[in-house]
């Protein structure tokens, strides 16, 4: 049996456009790749300078070596008051989720003021 003129037709225009379209992909795709990366600039920001202190009771110079680097008063002050488990496992968290560099031998005195100020008996700070 031999293969219609009609068949051979549609099976070399079929071949053709696959290969154009082949051809044009990997075209497209080196197009893509010869892009120069985008130029990165530095910016430099300002921050206001923080003089805020935590309010002076036993441990609050501690509180402000280990967590006036990442936190400002204000936030730790705005937190629900918490029992003393949860902050101990809040300070454990920023220690070695977050990475902070938090004295071990000032964690009982960070807890202690910490549950002083914000602990679930304590609802008013200052």
């Amino acid at each position: 049996m031999r293969p219609n003129k009609l068949n051979t037709r549609l099976a070399v225009v079929a071949l053709a456009v696959a290969a154009a379209f082949v051809l044009f992909s990997q075209s497209a795709m080196a197009k893509k790749r010869a892009l120069p990366a985008p130029a990165l600039l530095s910016q430099t920001v300002e921050l206001p300078a923080g003089d805020d202190v935590f309010p002076d009771r036993p441990g609050a110079e501690t509180a402000d070596r280990n967590c006036l680097s990442c936190h400002s008063v204000d936030m730790v002050l705005n937190q629900p008051a918490l029992p003393r488990e949860t902050w101990a496992g809040e300070i454990e968290k920023m220690r070695s989720v977050y990475k902070a560099a938090v004295d071990p031998g000032d964690i009982d005195a960070i807890l202690d003021y910490l549950t002083a100020i914000r602990g679930e008996s304590r609802r008013s700070w200052r």
